[in-house]
């Protein structure tokens, strides 16, 4: 065998090993977690992945998503601390948590919900309209249910008792799903609950009233970001890439009013909830998700901030520039104004 015969079957046995071995690499699985079909967007983008294909034009070759359901943004921070998780979405008051005290190098990547943005929903704190509390103050000794201690309710909560003198242990919070409440407040079990931006027919009932609402207690809030390990995104960054084009893709595709009625059959499939109860999703009268996945990082520092200062937080700290990385969001709306380029 000559030299050059030689070496050109060198080269042709190096692709064929090459192109083997990419051939069989498997797509990268991503663990998102999600606590609430009716604020988090990832259930339907799951159910989205089977009936609109054609919007992830990289699921099942570079990446695909395993979702879990969480009860609650802390309960996010043990799966993620244990390997078990890659996206947690949880409150900015949380991920302070996960950064001071369980140590975890987490970065800020994306915008799940935000509340108090002018011209949507907003969630609330309702009693019975009957009930004898009428102020924050009447609040002590009672029962409050919140879907998870850690979460943004419970953050927003805490704040506004303790801007009205009501300190932890002069109350009693009991955490509960948020389909459960409406029937725990109706038999007595608790006092007030945190009510949903969609669930404004409990007060328009008549039967129950606002005490506050989520903006009155903490003012424009990112209530749900979404936040990613600092190893995984400098291992993984160009197929987290593809992953968020597809995700915004998807995202747009739940917030285009021309989609509005198959959006309410899939939540109805979801949440086995009545159509009713559904109309406002991804209306104006839901919270408010950003088109680009971008999160308000100030209003996520003015609750660590308020909440460190109310001692509500054992420590502080500052997001900017350390613990956010937008680029990857950035990256994927770039890529989706060039399609329509």
């Amino acid at each position: 065998m000559t030299r050059m015969l030689r070496n050109t079957v060198v080269l042709l046995l190096a692709s064929a090993i090459s192109f083997a071995s990419s051939a069989s690499a498997e797509p990268l699985k991503i663990r998102i977690g999600w606590n609430n079909a009716l604020a988090h967007p990832q259930p339907l983008i799951d159910m989205l992945v089977k009936t609109q294909p054609e919007l992830f034009h990289h699921y099942g070759k570079d990446y695909v998503v395993e979702s879990s359901r969480f009860k609650g943004g802390s309960q996010e921070i043990q799966g993620i601390a244990a390997g078990d998780l890659d996206v947690i979405a949880f409150a900015p008051s949380a991920f302070d948590i996960a950064v001071t005290n369980a140590h975890l190098e987490l970065r800020i990547v994306a915008d799940v919900l935000q509340e108090g943005v002018k011209g949507y929903g907003a969630s609330a704190f309702i009693v019975r309209t009957d009930s004898p509390i009428k102020k924050v103050e009447d609040l002590k000794g009672k029962r409050i249910a919140v879907n998870a201690i850690g979460s943004s309710e419970d953050a927003a909560l805490r704040t506004m008792l303790h801007r009205h003198g009501v300190r932890v242990g002069q109350y009693t919070e009991i955490e509960a799903n948020f389909g459960a409440m409406r029937a725990m407040i109706e038999d007595g079990k608790v006092d007030m609950v945190a009510m949903l931006a969609n669930d404004r027919s409990l007060v328009e009932s008549g039967r129950y009233r606002v005490l506050f609402t989520m903006p009155d207690a903490v003012g424009p809030e990112q209530t749900v970001l979404w936040a990613m390990r600092r190893d995984f995104i400098a291992a993984h960054r160009p197929v987290l890439v593809d992953f968020f084009e597809d995700h915004l893709r998807a995202l747009r595709w739940l917030m285009n009013p021309a989609n509005h009625a198959t959006v309410v059959d899939m939540l109805e499939k979801l949440t086995k909830l009545p159509k009713a109860r559904l109309e406002f999703a991804f209306t104006k009268k839901d919270l408010y998700r950003s088109p680009d996945g971008t999160p308000d990082i100030t209003a996520s520092q003015h609750e660590i901030d308020e909440m460190y200062d109310l001692k509500l937080l054992p420590k502080r700290i500052e997001l900017r520039p350390d613990y956010v990385d937008l680029s990857l969001v950035r990256e994927a709306a770039q890529r989706l104004a060039n399609e329509k380029e």
